[in-house]
This record gives C-alpha cells, sequence and structure tokens, in this order.
C-alpha cells in the first residue's frame, strides 16, 4: 500500500513547488519520514523486535514534513 500513499504525498508536494524535480521530491519526503511510528513507538518487525533501516526504508512518510523539508538533495545520473 506505500504506492497510493506516496504518489498522493507527490501530488500534494508538486503545486507547492512545481520547480522541482522527481529527486526532489523523493529527496523531501524520504529526508522527513520518520522511524517512529504513529503510537510514537520505534517501528516493529512482524514479530515485534525493533526494525532496522532494513526493514523500514527511509521511515514512516509524513503527510507535513515534505512541504517544509528543511534540505533537499538534487541528483543527476551523474550521481549515480
Amino acid at each position: 500500500m506505500s504506492c497510493p500513499h506516496v504518489s498522493a504525498m507527490i501530488a500534494v508536494v508538486k503545486p507547492q513547488y512545481p520547480s522541482w524535480s522527481p529527486s526532489a521530491i523523493k529527496s523531501a519526503i524520504m529526508t522527513t519520514a520518520s522511524q517512529i511510528n504513529n503510537t510514537k513507538d520505534p517501528i516493529t518487525k512482524e514479530l515485534g523486535a525493533i526494525a532496522t533501516a532494513y526493514d523500514y526504508g527511509a521511515g514512516e512518510i509524513s503527510t507535513t514534513g515534505p512541504l517544509q523539508p528543511g534540505l533537499v538533495y538534487e541528483t543527476t545520473t551523474i550521481d549515480y
């Protein structure tokens, strides 16, 4: 279910920052993600152990964070 949520977040961010590239929007979403879930506890695995970045990626996206990210990384194909 992450695709519909991230797609909706992109639809919210793009009108606010129409000049941002797809990589800038991705950066804003990822750098403002939280490693704390909505009950203010660390994100956990299925069996209850605390998850690592290998389990949850950037974390749980924020609905307001990407609108004021503070820091955005702009990448191009040269960076890869």
